[in-house]
């Protein structure tokens, strides 16, 4: 037998249609992100809190990086991604957590 029909006989297995039938319902993807702002990622979330946890003294990138587990060259990713969404701001060396604009809107 060649590997032409080894991979051929392999591939067959999957073949098989999908059963037709109604799509099942999906959850409420609004109420599984409880995150503090819209589309925040678990391991961005969780710097966010580690950020927020630290005060108002603000946090550099290691100190945030010791504080939370993840790498600095991660968390730096992490806070560059929240200061595009408000959610932080880099004052001198030291990162600082801002409130999103969402928690005013949602007490609407």
């Amino acid at each position: 037998m060649s590997k032409r029909q080894k991979g051929r006989r392999h591939r067959r297995v999957n073949r098989t249609p999908r059963p037709a039938g109604p799509p099942r319902p999906r959850p409420d993807t609004a109420v599984v992100h409880a995150a503090p702002a819209p589309r925040l990622g678990r391991h961005e979330a969780r710097t966010w809190e580690g950020l927020r946890a630290l005060g108002t003294g603000g946090a550099s990138v290691e100190e945030l990086s010791a504080a939370v587990g993840y790498q600095a060259r991660t968390v730096l990713k992490h806070v560059n991604g929240l200061a595009g969404q408000g959610l932080a701001e880099l004052r001198g060396d030291r990162w600082y957590a801002t409130a999103p604009a969402a928690e005013g809107a949602a007490g609407r």
